[in-house]
Order: C-alpha cells, then sequence, then structure tokens
C-alpha cells in the first residue's frame, strides 16, 4: 500500500536564473581543460552531475560526451576541453596546445580544413547539447528514488527525474550509484540542489530477501544530524517486498528519506 503525505511549501517565484553549470562547462574549455581538479572548483556542476566526487564527474562528462557522437562538432568540443587531443590532432599536441584553448581549437582547424569561428560555434552549440544530458539545476518535475536491500545492505540506488508534462514517467534521467561496501545504514536519503523546485519526490524501497524489516517509515529531517530523530515520520507498509512513499512539494531546506529497522 502506498503512503502519501503533503509537506506544506513555500514556493516563492524564482525568476529567471542564470545556468551556472553551463557557465562552468563553458569556462573548463579554457586553459588545460577538463580535469579533476578544475572540476573540483566548479560547484554547479559537480551539483548537475549528481556527485561530489570531480573523479567520479569527470566520468559521468565524459559519457554524457560520447553519447554526442564521434563526428566533427563532437570532436571540436572534445578538443576544446583537451580529451583526445592527440588522436584529434594526428600528433602529439604541444605545450601550448595542452595549456591553450586558442592553440588546441587552431590545431583541430587546420586538420579539418575550417576557420577557428567555425569550430567556436560548433563547440558553443554542442557544450549546450552535452548541458542537456546532466541534471539541471532549475528542475521542477517529478524525482524518484529507488533503492535495493539485500541481506541488510543497499546494494544500490537509482535517481530518476522527469518533466512535468512526463505524466507517463517514460523519458526520465537515471543516475545511478553502487554501494561499493559490504555494510550500509537501514536508510536512504535524498536532499536536492538549492535551485530546484520540483513537485514530488517518491522513494521506492525493494526488500530483495524475505527477511524484511519489522518497522519502516518515511521521515523528513532538518538537518543530518536529525536524522536519526526526524521530526516528522509516516509509518509505511511493505507490498510485494516495497516500500513506497511520495512527498508532494517538498522543501528545500529539508532532507527526506526512508528509514526502517530489523
Amino acid at each position: 500500500m502506498d503512503s502519501e503525505f503533503d509537506i506544506a511549501a513555500s514556493l516563492e517565484p524564482t525568476g529567471s536564473v542564470p545556468d551556472r553549470a553551463l557557465a562552468e562547462l563553458k569556462k573548463l574549455r579554457e586553459g588545460r581543460g577538463l580535469t579533476v581538479d578544475r572540476i573540483a572548483h566548479s560547484p554547479s556542476l559537480l551539483s548537475a552531475t549528481g556527485t561530489s566526487d570531480p573523479a567520479e564527474a569527470l566520468a559521468i562528462i565524459r559519457a554524457a560526451l560520447s553519447e554526442l557522437g564521434d563526428n566533427d562538432r563532437a570532436r571540436a568540443l572534445r578538443v576544446d576541453f583537451g580529451l583526445n587531443l592527440e588522436q584529434a590532432i594526428l600528433r602529439p599536441p604541444t605545450g601550448r596546445e595542452i595549456d591553450y584553448l586558442g592553440d588546441r581549437r587552431s590545431a583541430y582547424a587546420t586538420i579539418l580544413g575550417y576557420d577557428v569561428k567555425t569550430l567556436s560555434r560548433w563547440s558553443d552549440k554542442t557544450i549546450s547539447e552535452l548541458r542537456g544530458k546532466l541534471l539541471t539545476d532549475q528542475f521542477d518535475g517529478r524525482i524518484i528514488v529507488a533503492a535495493g536491500v539485500k541481506r541488510r545492505r543497499v546494494t544500490g540506488v537509482e535517481v530518476m527525474q522527469y518533466d512535468q508534462t512526463d505524466t507517463e514517467l517514460s523519458r526520465g534521467k537515471t543516475l545511478g550509484f553502487k554501494n561499493p561496501e559490504d555494510t550500509s545504514l537501514p536508510l536512504v536519503l535524498y536532499g536536492f540542489p538549492r535551485d530546484w523546485r520540483p513537485i514530488s519526490i517518491g522513494f521506492v524501497v525493494a526488500f530483495l530477501d524475505e527477511d524484511f524489516p519489522r518497522t519502516v517509515s518515511a521521515l523528513v529531517a532538518d538537518t543530518i544530524i536529525d536524522v536519526g530523530f526526524g521530526h516528522e515520520r509516516t509509518p509505511l507498509e511493505i507490498d510485494d517486498g516495497m516500500a513506497r512513499c511520495r512527498i508532494d512539494r517538498p522543501r528545500r531546506d529539508q532532507l527526506y528519506g526512508v528509514w526502517w529497522e530489523w
């Protein structure tokens, strides 16, 4: 049986909010390009990749880049980022080409036989496509957090994001996270970026063994420290091995999750 509860929230008008993640992506074309150290100083981009680990964020961005295909325009953006440079310009890059965007772009323009301005336009268009493959800092749709529990351990979590118009929940973006540890807390917790205004957050926790917990509760907490003493808890039932809940109009200054006990 699903349990739903509505948290009253004051959703003030957001107005026009600059896309800081896109601005940071564009900035990362400069200098030495896309590196772990530079991503570490790009907080909005980290938020858009759904992780606080710069190395993991780089892997996510590279995976999104690969989805753009292997054509001249996609390669132009990779060259701007300093990725696969030797392969693109058909020789080892010079020190200046490693360190400076203009030199990288000029070298690739020579290979293709186009002027640098053309490559710059390609890069601007393709970087917007890349941004579209990442999470948005201005999201106002639905979020679903799904987790699997086996042998009393959370095995992994998926965060799915759907636009308001996607009422069938068929065109979402998904980020998956495996648990590398042998144990875990009996908890799935989620907090969303400060510029998001989601209309709902749904949780689905699948208990994959017959060893079901004694109690399962949806919780709301103001801080991480407050999680164990969540000031609002709603008991959930396990139906067909799963516990579900939905929070309508969640507040950006609170954490939401599901807690269970054996």
